[in-house]
């Protein structure tokens, strides 16, 4: 054990922290520090209309979330583009099969 992963607590007593790789006192403080309030905040409000959507907000493919009026693709101009997505699903769900020639006699 390495004495960097030795702590004391209030009572003198040794805690052991077992990592496979030595614990910085700047690794745990930039851990901690990049935690902002802004960061882990969710968002509620629709990206359309800024209207508060609280619990009834809908997700989109986009990343965004909308209101009810605004959660369909095309009445938020939605980038995603949903016919190559699907093709390329349809390509990976049902590969091509190719069967042997039949010989003739």
């Amino acid at each position: 054990f390495n004495a960097e992963n030795i702590k004391k607590t209030e009572n003198t007593c040794a805690v052991f922290l077992l990592t496979s790789e030595p614990v910085t006192d700047d690794a745990q403080a930039s851990s901690e520090g990049d935690q902002t309030p802004d960061k882990n905040k969710k968002k509620n409000r629709c990206f359309s209309c800024r209207k508060k959507v609280g619990l009834t907000g809908f997700d989109c493919r986009c990343g965004n979330l909308f209101c009810a009026i605004h959660r369909y693709s095309d009445k938020h101009d939605c980038p995603y583009d949903y016919r190559s997505a699907a093709a390329a699903r349809i390509r990976k769900e049902n590969p091509i099969v190719v069967a042997e020639k039949i010989q003739k006699l």
